[in-house]
């Protein structure tokens, strides 16, 4: 099915030209967004447009011209719900689970191509996807959310470096949550199971603050940008291509917390596309008959003759 208009035809949008390549990866990753819709109507599970999706839907009424991500998010009690359907939800269809944990689901069009450029490794070859991420109580000033925020960081840090906090306490610092939740924690020695522990803890302290976050910003020491859960009170629907996205009825507030002057575009050449990707070849279909070798040098090649012609172009005149 066709979500995007003139799909095999280039046009330009806001001033970036977008290849018919770009659209036939918007339309997969809308292929996907469509069966995560069926499932969450199903199961009522009221999800949002999230990040450079609602930026995208709110400024430009669909994809940002020169970005390729896809990106929603669920409350937790609703993302831990979401968690334990998928799996059978997707069983015998093109789609793909490639990640289900505590932070992030991801879920993949297996009649697609995503190489990433920083992992070149055909095992973790997988199809074009979209992200789902989980929101959780952040700090809001009281000392309710710095305990639960806290918590869940320090339990997450428990699965990612449990040594780090063995140390931690026998230089004499304290723990947040009690030692023993931490030790019931790191008896799972299955990874799924530690996981699934802090999925329902984080569910449990939900309460705990009046903001939301994806934490995970948090455990990384990244920028927290807490959004006010009255900002998800209601769910509207903004146009987005062809179809209608679900938003949180605060987006413009949400938006202005993450981007500032959202309105005003700001072009990201970054391109967080991988080095190899198809939107049209299945990536078991690509790994049977690719010249891996050939393909990458290539690439870097090309990248080498592209940093060449930048240092050219900066030391002539302006």
């Amino acid at each position: 099915m066709a979500f995007i208009k003139g799909l095999n035809q280039d046009e330009i949008r806001d001033g970036w030209l977008v290849k018919s390549d770009m659209k036939k990866v918007w339309n997969r990753q809308l292929e996907i967004w469509q069966e995560v819709d069926r499932i969450c109507r199903k199961h009522k599970i009221p999800y949002w447009a999230a990040y450079g999706t609602l930026l995208g839907a709110a400024r430009h009424k669909g994809f940002i011209p020169w970005d390729e991500d896809f990106d929603l998010c669920i409350m937790r009690s609703d993302f831990n719900r979401f968690s334990k359907v998928i799996k059978d939800e997707l069983a015998g269809s093109l789609f793909e689970i490639e990640r289900n944990v505590f932070s992030i689901i991801k879920i993949s069009h297996s009649q697609t191509t995503l190489l990433a450029d920083k992992n070149i490794d055909i095992e973790k070859t997988r199809g074009l996807m979209i992200d789902i991420f989980p929101l959780d109580v952040t700090f809001d000033g009281t000392n309710d959310s710095f305990f639960a925020t806290n918590a869940i960081n320090e339990l997450l840090g428990t699965i990612y470096n449990y040594p780090a906090i063995v140390e931690h306490v026998q230089k004499g610092g304290k723990t947040v949550n009690d030692w023993s939740v931490i030790e019931t924690l790191h008896s799972f020695k299955n990874l799924n199971d530690q996981f699934e522990f802090v999925k329902i803890f984080a569910e449990g302290v939900f309460d705990y603050s009046a903001n939301v976050d994806w934490i995970e910003q948090f455990v990384r020491m990244e920028k927290l940008m807490p959004q006010s859960k009255s900002c998800f009170r209601e769910t509207i629907y903004l146009p987005f291509e062809t179809i209608e996205l679900p938003a949180p009825i605060g987006y413009e507030k949400i938006l202005t917390s993450c981007f500032d002057d959202w309105r005003k575009p700001v072009i990201d050449r970054r391109g967080r596309l991988g080095i190899i990707h198809s939107a049209d070849i299945p990536y078991k279909e690509f790994l049977q008959h690719i010249d891996l070798n050939l393909t990458t040098a290539g690439t870097a090649e090309s990248k080498a003759c592209m940093r060449g012609n930048k240092t050219q172009q900066k030391a002539q005149p302006r």
